[in-house]
């Protein structure tokens, strides 16, 4: 029996209530990517856009028929329609701005980068996609110029899990191997890896492709190929450490994926909604690799609000016990 959930009592009785639409696309290219998940895929993803630690809303699909709004099974399939993503009363959440790749910074072969690409490379020995081991790739998860406060914010949203103190940007969790090309493809959000069973991934690949050409695996070529195809190929870590990255973290580098596609235009012109980060020097600002990714990420101002949000929460506590141990102590 398929268990529907409880549709929220603030619903609006139609469509044209003022609402932002976050992504469109058509249904075949929704279909590409949900596969065989039907509507857990988009459920995920609005979980992810709008409220990735808690899950807190629903999503709902308009029914014409019915002239209603009607709750979203994880199993259903999903239709050329209008889905709604609605929270309970009074949650607020945070939308994403949306950043554009600015370019890679001058590298060296000494810092921390290069430390963490070595490491990656020790854990991994092989490309986690073609399983080739030369020439290999340290390829950032997480942009590094988030730093380290960010990246521990990510880590723990998007996990579930206490980050350690002294994780740092550049610890080998945030890292992946991976063949020129693909990481190329990764670190420009045109493929991520979706999350199926525990170590089991399946490729994406977000770029369009043109008739004539494929994605595959080792690179894009004139049609028809040889080579499998990259997307839906499935993808296993070549061996598992305890500093494997955890499928939160490939989880969070998939929704840029999806933002960078499908993001409305509408939630794009949103007035200030665009912007670029300055690329600012690093102290561990090196990497000898070349292909270390810079991007910056669709849901930056997203993930960077909740961080001054948690920074302003913390310091208000610490005045408040202050305070209090003043009063009592007087």
């Amino acid at each position: 029996m398929v268990q529907y959930p409880v549709p929220p009592e603030t619903i609006s009785a139609s469509p044209a209530t003022h609402s932002l639409c976050l992504l469109s696309g058509s249904l075949g290219d929704f279909l590409r990517y949900s596969r065989q998940e039907a509507s857990k895929w988009l459920i995920d993803i609005a979980h992810d856009i709008c409220d990735p630690a808690d899950l807190r809303g629903s999503l709902l699909v308009w029914k014409e028929s019915q002239q209603q709004w009607c709750p979203v099974a994880n199993t259903d399939p999903l239709t050329a329609s209008i889905y709604r993503y609605d929270l309970p009363a009074g949650i607020i959440v945070g939308l994403s701005k949306i950043s554009e790749r600015v370019g890679k910074s001058v590298t060296t072969a000494k810092g921390y980068a290069s430390t963490m690409a070595d490491r990656v490379k020790r854990r991994d020995g092989e490309c986690w996609v073609t399983g080739g081991d030369d020439p290999l790739v340290n390829s950032h998860i997480c942009p590094k110029r988030m730093g380290d406060h960010m990246g521990r914010f990510i880590f723990q949203t998007f996990t579930s899990q206490p980050p350690a103190s002294n994780l740092t940007i550049y610890d080998e969790i945030f890292g992946v191997s991976l063949t020129e090309t693909l990481d190329a493809w990764f670190g420009m959000y045109k493929m991520g890896f979706r999350f199926v069973s525990p170590n089991n991934y399946e490729c994406h690949m977000f770029a369009i492709e043109p008739a004539h050409k494929q994605y595959t695996i080792y690179g894009r070529f004139r049609r028809p190929s040889a080579h499998p195809a990259v997307h839906g190929y499935r993808v296993t870590p070549p061996r598992l450490q305890p500093n494997t990255p955890p499928p939160g973290l490939f989880r969070w580098h998939y929704l840029q994926c999806v933002l960078k596609r499908f993001a409305h235009a509408d939630y794009k012109n949103l007035p200030n909604i665009n912007f670029s980060m300055l690329p600012l020097r690093m102290k561990g600002d090196s990497d000898d690799e070349g292909t270390d990714s810079e991007a910056e990420w669709p849901s930056m101002a997203l993930d960077l609000g909740r961080a001054v949000k948690n920074s302003l929460e913390e310091r208000d506590e610490r005045h408040g016990a202050v305070a209090e141990w003043i009063i009592t102590a007087t």
